[in-house]
């Protein structure tokens, strides 16, 4: 089969490799229907990360595909089923998978998809996966969705739902600013934050296309160098900018919180003494897909999320290395798999 290999900055090219096959009876193997980059794919592409030197290996981990095979242990997951793929590798049972803290799996550890870390799972850009504990780490998509658009449930989408809802759940009338700057994770925050949290939602950004689609969700929209409010009870950092990441932390009220789903590879300077008088409750980690994946689905069903307007261009397969090392890729390019 063919996978999307990372060779080095900004080289990208198909290898024919060996098709993945069941190895343990809770197995599945999927082909993609559709797969799309994570935020963190064009920065390793851009050979702006520790994994940018240790190229070649297959990339991606964000798709939804068709189950073509299971093992003898699966029992919700069949041959024909239209699913999403979990980014991380987890068991589903040990006890970080019971807290929902799926991605620190003490089986697995930091094992994923489309980076060499902890064994060789393969990529979601690759024309077969093999999905372990697939019973736990596959999400059925609802029927009726063009399933296309939802290539991100995996993990950027279903992380929008992660750094929004638990944290607002029962503030009245939330106030939240997202700080964008990584692409698609912010844009997702900004739909999850107006349509199903109902809050009142500032964004903040200097791009113009990523600017005009938080618009378009429903947010304030105002450029990251202009004066901002500081008494929000959410700021998202979607930035990856240590900069940005000031702002948002100096952008809540007393008791606040700031969640930050960017990636910072080198340490940043905190204001910690400001944050120690006002008080507030910071959380940066990887997010947990799986838990967020169905909730997350279900608001898609329902008609109140709408990820079709963060798909930045829907492309061929074949596009691939073509569009994700021009700035052709947008904030979320879609490829579709030929049947």
């Amino acid at each position: 089969m063919r996978s999307l290999m990372f060779v080095g900055p900004r080289q990208l090219r198909f290898d024919e490799v060996d098709e993945p096959k069941i190895v343990d009876a809770a197995d599945a193997l999927v082909r993609p229907i559709a797969a799309t980059t994570c935020d963190l794919d064009h920065v390793v592409i851009a050979g702006r990360t520790p994994f940018s030197g240790l190229g070649p290996f297959p990339l991606g981990h964000e798709c939804v595909g068709t189950v073509v095979e299971v093992g003898p242990e699966c029992r919700s997951v069949a041959v024909g089923d239209v699913v999403g793929v979990a980014w991380h590798i987890a068991c589903g049972t040990c006890a970080q998978c019971r807290l929902g803290h799926t991605a620190r799996c003490t089986l697995h550890g930091e094992a994923q998809y489309g980076l060499p870390v902890n064994g060789f799972w393969g990529g979601t850009f690759s024309e077969l996966i093999r999905v372990p504990y697939a019973d736990f780490n596959l999400a059925p998509l609802p029927a009726g969705v063009d399933p296309v658009h939802l290539a991100s449930i995996g993990d950027n989408l279903a992380l929008g739902w992660e750094t929004i809802m638990p944290t607002v759940a029962g503030i009245e009338d939330p106030e939240i600013a997202i700080f964008g700057g990584t692409r698609s994770i912010g844009l997702y925050c900004v739909d999850v934050a107006v349509h199903c949290a109902r809050a009142r939602t500032v964004y903040y950004d200097d791009d113009p296309g990523r600017m005009a689609v938080a618009a378009q969700l429903g947010a304030e929209v105002h450029d990251i160098s202009g004066k901002r409010e500081k008494d929000f009870h959410l700021a998202v950092d979607a930035s990856a900018d240590p900069e940005r990441l000031r702002k948002a932390l100096l952008s809540v009220m007393p008791e606040g919180y700031v969640n930050s789903v960017g990636i910072y590879f080198e340490d940043v300077a905190l204001p910690l003494l400001n944050l120690y008088l006002r008080g507030v409750h910071f959380h940066n980690g990887k997010g947990h897909a799986r838990p967020n994946m169905t909730p997350t689905l279900d608001a898609i069903a329902a008609g109140t999320l709408h990820p079709e307007l963060v798909t930045s261009g829907t492309y061929a397969w074949a596009e691939m290395p073509d569009i994700l090392t021009s700035p052709k890729a947008g904030s979320k390019p879609i490829f579709v798999l030929d049947d």
